[in-house]
């Protein structure tokens, strides 16, 4: 009997290692836009911003060297983090999974979805919205080999509208060890 139940939790630890050590995918996402607010002589001003300020914020605030970082889209995570390559640390950026409405194929190989746009310091309160067409391509496993995620946002935080636009690119490789 004892030896009945070893196995059994033996083969159970196999069977959900592959599920519990699973990496996490990752696409290089570039976020461009515009910003806009009002200057000290009362005009409103348009400043560019792109996926680098988020970047440079996050190495700032972590004194990490922000060539070790990259701002990526996890579509299991329907979310953006800023990554460090060499070790898979992550700090949360946007996240797009808490509120959204979805349309997809039934081999959910094709996606359109309008999001709420949150990030950590306004906390429940969306920041705004994202529109966004999203392409995924699976192996015979049924792992994810590519995903093509592109679409537009419009935000505001502390007074300052962004508004631009989204795509992902190339795959990341998860360094965290999982």
């Amino acid at each position: 009997m004892k030896i009945r139940n070893l196995l059994m939790c033996g083969l159970t630890i196999g069977v959900l290692q592959p599920i519990l050590l699973s990496a996490t995918d990752m696409f290089r996402m570039s976020w461009h836009g515009t910003a806009y607010t009002t200057s000290e002589s009362g005009q409103v001003t348009a400043k560019p911003f792109s996926e680098k300020d988020f970047i440079q914020r996050v190495a700032t605030d972590n004194g990490i060297d922000s060539r070790q970082l990259a701002f990526v889209y996890r579509p299991a995570n329907h979310d953006t983090v800023v990554v460090r390559i060499s070790d898979g640390w992550w700090a949360d950026v946007i996240q797009m999974e808490y509120n959204f409405t979805e349309v997809k194929n039934s081999t959910q190989t094709k996606l359109v979805r309008q999001a709420f746009l949150y990030n950590d310091e306004q906390g429940s309160t969306p920041l705004g919205s994202a529109f966004g067409m999203e392409t995924a391509k699976y192996n015979s496993d049924g792992a994810l080999v590519s995903d093509s995620f592109h679409g537009t946002f419009n935000y505001s935080i502390d007074g300052v509208v962004y508004s631009g636009t989204f795509s992902t690119g190339a795959r990341v490789k998860d360094n965290s060890g999982n």
